[in-house]
């Protein structure tokens, strides 16, 4: 297979996006553009609920750190971390969404205030910015000019060890700083992005803090925000991203695509459907609510996708085509 990571002379013009490799079986295009139907309501609901979840924990947390003793509220901070960061990883996803306006395609308006309002502001993103990158990840799939190519390449990370789980922690923190820089750079930021993003969380995360718990409490709390956001989502951020792809030893979109659906995977590194990669990237106007029922129907009804969709059910497992891969 013929890529700029083996000619790195090859100019971006030159390349061709790899080839979807997958065609629908006529009997179920029907069901594919039904599930093409937004929902805003329900959209909007998860994604008011991710951050209901997100600021409670870190209230909740900055409160005991006041009120218990350091050593009974280190290990609750500690998992409050955790969950801040699964629930931004979340919101991060509905951005995905929005950026397909897989929100509300019909008033894009809508679709992208929402966005903003709910999930731009917690995590910090710039949707259009976003937007013209993951849109090149589509459209230029496998060339120079895919940024998540670009990543891979740069950090290797196929190459992170799968051995074991103290073999696969120490390879994703090892590029942890590498990959968010890389991430900063190609999706973008500004002063003006990040102050709106603190004075959102003085205002929904360290002032209900202050009031349950005085001052203390208000630091304590912003303080867990700020790690979630900065330390702990990115390194989510990494797993999943290294979780979807496989570009070395494919040349269509289909067999380069791993669809992630392990429960440890759908709960904590690909909330709101994000795992269920190969549906997305063959139609990504399908919005989070209808991905997994999508690839269930096909998984059933088409024996080709059955077949040949590569799957992993485990974070530490190789993905393999889904004959050959074990139901739990």
């Amino acid at each position: 297979m013929t890529s700029y990571l083996t000619h790195p002379a090859a100019r971006p013009e030159d390349e061709k996006p790899y080839r979807k490799g997958y065609r629908l079986p006529a009997a179920l295009r029907s069901e594919i553009a039904a599930a093409h139907r937004t929902r805003p309501v329900l959209t909007a609901g998860c994604a008011a609920l991710d951050v209901l979840i997100a600021v409670l924990v870190a209230v909740a947390s900055g409160w005991a750190l006041v009120w218990m003793s350091l050593w009974a509220a280190l290990p609750l901070a500690l998992l409050g971390c955790l969950v801040v960061a699964r629930q931004l990883r979340a919101l991060e996803n509905l951005t995905h969404e929005a950026s397909h306006y897989n929100w509300a395609r019909h008033h894009r308006r809508w679709n992208d205030v929402l966005g903003f309002l709910l999930v731009g502001l917690p995590t910090g993103g710039r949707l259009a910015a976003y937007r013209e990158s993951h849109l090149r990840h589509h459209g230029r799939f496998g060339t120079s000019d895919d940024p998540d190519r670009r990543r891979y390449a740069e950090l290797d990370l196929e190459g992170l060890r799968r051995s074991s789980a103290a073999a696969f922690t120490a390879s994703v923190l090892a590029r942890a700083v590498r990959y968010q820089l890389g991430w900063v750079r190609e999706v973008g930021s500004d002063l003006s992005v990040t102050a709106a993003m603190l004075v959102w969380s003085a205002v929904f995360v360290a002032l209900p803090a202050w009031l349950g718990a005085g001052l203390p409490g208000a630091v304590a709390a912003e303080v867990l925000w700020l790690v979630s956001v900065f330390v702990v989502l990115p390194v989510l951020r990494l797993v999943a991203e290294a979780d979807e792809h496989v570009y070395s030893d494919s040349d269509t979109v289909f067999d380069a695509t791993i669809s992630n659906v392990g429960l440890m995977q759908r709960v904590l590194v690909h909330p709101h459907a994000d795992g269920y990669h190969t549906v997305h990237h063959l139609w990504p106007g399908i919005p989070h609510h209808s991905l997994r029922r999508t690839h269930a129907m096909l998984m059933e009804r088409d024996p080709e996708y059955a077949r040949r969709i590569r799957i992993r059910r485990g974070v530490l497992e190789t993905p393999r085509a889904a004959a050959a891969t074990p139901a739990r």
